[in-house]
């Protein structure tokens, strides 16, 4: 048994999502709720696509305003749905924002891409 646990510990700090907070959303016995949770997860993973794409493209264009709102958004997303890692590395990105090196933001942000795309298929397989 200790065995199990163990390597279910293992397994659960592998994780990109905390996965408590996304079940504390819903009563587990309702099927409406599931329902529910279900298309918010669909919702989430089409709304972090087009942020994804927002911060490449204002970082690109040079929107500092856009850019910081955008890094701002997904701080928030990352938060409500614990995104354990997006939320981590979007702090980072913040705090460069605040210390005017949107350069330093956005290399963060590239990292972004890549934690998304695995977080990504964590939901999608979970």
């Amino acid at each position: 048994m200790e065995d199990f646990l163990l390597v279910l510990s293992e397994c659960e700090v592998n994780l990109l999502i905390d996965w408590n907070r996304i079940n504390s959303l819903i009563d587990s016995d309702s099927d409406e709720d599931k329902a529910w949770l279900q298309d918010m997860m669909h919702t989430l993973v089409s709304n972090m696509e087009e942020r994804i794409k927002n911060i490449s493209s204002y970082y690109a264009s040079k929107e500092t305003t856009k850019f910081k709102s955008e890094i701002h958004q997904v701080k928030g997303v990352a938060s409500n749905f614990g995104l354990v890692e997006i939320y981590d590395l979007v702090i980072k990105a913040e705090d460069f924002l605040n210390q005017n090196l949107p350069d330093e933001a956005f290399q963060i942000t590239q990292s972004l891409v890549v934690v998304w795309k695995q977080t990504k298929q964590e939901i999608i397989t979970k």
